[in-house]
C-alpha cells in the first residue's frame, strides 16, 4: 500500500521531480564554468630533529618530535614569514589573504614530513609561492637555531630536506565540474522527492479508492473520467453516446450500485456531494440515463431548490415542478415529463424556488409523493444540494433506500467528505459509497478503454412496472 502511495506521489509530482534536479545540475554547471580554475602546487619537506643538548634544569619539559613538527607547521603560516614571500615575489596581496591559500599539514606517521600546499588561480604563481615559502622557512629556522645555540636547553640544530619541490601544476584542482554537477543533481533530486512527499502530506484532497476507504470509510462505487461538456443543449448527457468511454464508466457505476443493493432493495437513490462543484447533478442525470437504458423505469427528480440544474441539463423549463407538487399547486401528471431521447426515463424538475426548502422536503406530503412514485417506477434518482451546505440532503437521505456521495478526485478533501458522512450517519442514512468523479487519466491508475463494448441491450431481468402515463407539459409550462 505504501509503495503504491509513493508511486502515485511520483506520478503526480513528476514534473517537479524531473525539473528540480535538472535545474540544480544546470545551475551548478553554469557556476562551475564561470568560476576561475584554481591550481595547487605541493612541496614535501622532511624534518630531521637534532638531539637535545644536556640540560642543566631538571624541571625543563621534554620536547617530542611531533611537537617540533606542529610548531614548524604553525610558524610557516605566520605573517612575518608570509610577508617575506610577498616581498620576494612582488605579490600584490597581504599576509591575511595569502594565508588562506597556504595549507601546511604535519605528517608524523612514518617520517617527520611537512606537506605544503599552495592554491592560486595562476599556476606559475602557486609553484613560486610554495617554493619560496619553503626556502624562506628554512633560512629563518636556521637563523633562529644559530642564535639559540647558547641556550641551556638548546638543540644542536634541525635538518630540512626538500623531498619534492613544487612543479608547475597541469590541471586545476577546482572547480570539479563533473562532481559539482553530479552532487547538484542528486541534491536536487532528493529535494524534489522531499518536497513531493511534503506536499502530498499537506494535501488533504482525495486521490484514490484506498485513501477514500482507509481515511473516510467509504467504498468507491465507480470512477467517472474528467469530461468537457459537449456542445448543444444536452452536452452534459455524455451517456447518450452509448459507445463512449464515459457511457461505459457510468454503466460500471450502475453495476456497482445494483450490486450494493443485493441485500437491501435500493429504489430511491439520493445523489449528493460534500461541497458544491463536484459534479453531482451531472452524475445524477447520467446515472438515470444508464438505468433507463438498461430497461428500468426511472424517474430523475431535482430536489436541489438552492441551485437546480436538471432543467438546464435536459433543456427544460422549471416554472412548475417538485415544489409545486408538494404544495399541491400542480398535479404529478402535469409536472412529470418523459425524456424523448431516452426511453424509460422521466424528469421532475425542481419547480419554483420555495422560501423554505428544508421544510418542504421534510414534510409528510413529500414522503407521500415519494411513496407514490416508488410504486410506479423501478428507480427514483434524487438530485439534492451538498450535504455540508444545507440540511436538505440529510433530510431526504434519512428515509431513502440509499445515498451516494460524489467526490471530485484531487479536489474534495478528507475533512469535507468525513463531515458529510458524519451528517449522513447521524440521521441514519444508508450510504452505499462514493463516486470518484472527474478522474484524470494522466494522474491516476484508472483507465477508460471501453470502446470495444457494443451498445448495451435492455436488461431482461428488469421488472415490468407500468409507469405514470406519458404526459405533455402543462399549458403554463409550454407558454413559459
Amino acid at each position: 500500500m505504501e509503495l503504491n502511495r509513493y508511486l502515485r506521489v511520483v506520478r503526480h509530482r513528476l514534473w517537479m521531480i524531473v525539473a528540480c534536479p535538472l535545474l540544480a545540475a544546470v545551475t551548478a554547471g553554469v557556476v562551475s564554468f564561470a568560476l576561475p580554475p584554481v591550481y595547487e602546487a605541493k612541496v614535501d619537506l622532511a624534518v630531521k630533529p637534532a638531539q637535545l643538548l644536556p640540560s642543566t634544569d631538571p624541571n625543563a619539559p621534554s620536547i617530542s618530535a611531533t611537537t617540533i613538527l606542529a610548531t614548524y607547521a604553525l610558524f610557516m603560516t605566520e605573517p612575518p614569514l608570509l610577508n617575506k614571500v610577498i616581498a620576494d615575489l612582488g605579490l600584490k596581496t597581504t599576509s591575511d589573504e595569502l594565508v588562506k591559500q597556504v595549507k601546511v599539514t604535519p605528517d608524523a606517521t612514518t617520517a617527520l614530513v611537512l606537506h605544503i600546499n599552495v592554491q592560486d588561480t595562476n599556476r606559475a604563481r602557486s609553484r613560486d609561492v610554495a617554493n619560496t615559502l619553503v626556502s624562506e622557512f628554512i633560512k629563518e629556522v636556521n637563523q633562529i637555531q644559530q642564535a639559540e645555540t647558547q641556550s641551556t636547553n638548546a638543540r644542536s640544530g634541525d635538518t630540512f630536506v626538500v623531498l619534492s619541490p613544487a612543479v608547475l601544476p597541469k590541471n586545476p584542482v577546482s572547480p570539479n565540474k563533473a562532481l559539482n554537477v553530479a552532487v547538484a543533481f542528486v541534491a536536487g533530486l532528493l529535494l524534489a522527492l522531499g518536497l513531493a512527499l511534503l506536499f502530498d502530506y499537506l494535501d488533504q484532497s482525495i486521490k484514490s479508492d484506498a485513501e477514500l476507504t482507509d481515511r473516510v470509510g467509504l467504498i468507491s462505487l465507480g470512477h467517472v473520467p474528467f469530461l468537457v461538456a459537449g456542445k448543444g443543449k444536452r452536452g452534459e448527457l455524455v451517456t447518450l453516446d452509448a459507445q463512449s468511454h464515459a457511457a461505459e464508466a457510468y454503466r460500471a457505476l450502475r453495476t456497482g450500485i445494483l450490486f450494493s443493493g443485493v441485500e437491501r432493495s435500493v429504489k430511491q437513490l439520493i445523489v449528493t456531494s460534500a461541497e458544491m462543484g463536484e459534479g453531482k447533478s451531472r452524475t445524477a442525470a447520467n446515472l438515470a440515463v444508464v438505468l433507463a437504458q438498461a430497461g428500468y423505469k426511472t424517474l430523475l427528480m431535482d430536489a436541489d431548490f438552492r441551485r437546480p440544474a436538471q432543467h438546464r441539463i435536459f433543456a427544460r423549463v422549471r416554472n412548475i415542478g417538485l415544489s409545486n407538487v408538494i404544495i399541491q399547486d400542480a398535479a404529478e401528471e402535469e409536472t412529470i415529463t418523459a425524456v424523448d431521447a431516452v426511453p424509460n426515463l422521466w424528469l421532475l424538475t425542481s419547480g419554483s424556488i420555495p422560501p423554505n426548502p428544508s421544510e418542504l422536503l421534510g414534510s409528510g406530503r413529500m414522503r407521500e409523493l415519494i411513496g407514490h412514485l416508488l410504486a410506479n417506477f423501478n428507480y427514483v434518482i434524487i438530485d439534492t444540494p451538498p450535504v455540508n451546505a444545507v440540511t436538505d440532503a440529510a433530510i431526504l437521505a434519512a428515509y431513502a433506500n440509499g445515498t451516494i456521495l460524489v467526490v471530485e478526485q484531487g479536489r474534495t478533501t478528507f475533512p469535507a467528505v468525513g463531515r458529510a458522512k458524519q451528517l449522513l450517519d447521524r440521521v441514519g442514512a444508508h450510504t452505499l459509497g462514493a463516486v470518484m468523479n472527474k478522474v484524470r487519466a494522466s494522474g491516476s491508475s484508472y483507465a477508460y478503454e471501453y470502446g470495444y463494448y457494443a451498445t448495451p441491450q435492455a436488461d431482461p431481468s428488469a421488472p415490468d412496472v407500468e409507469p405514470l402515463a406519458r404526459v405533455k407539459p402543462s399549458r403554463s409550462a409550454r407558454n413559459a
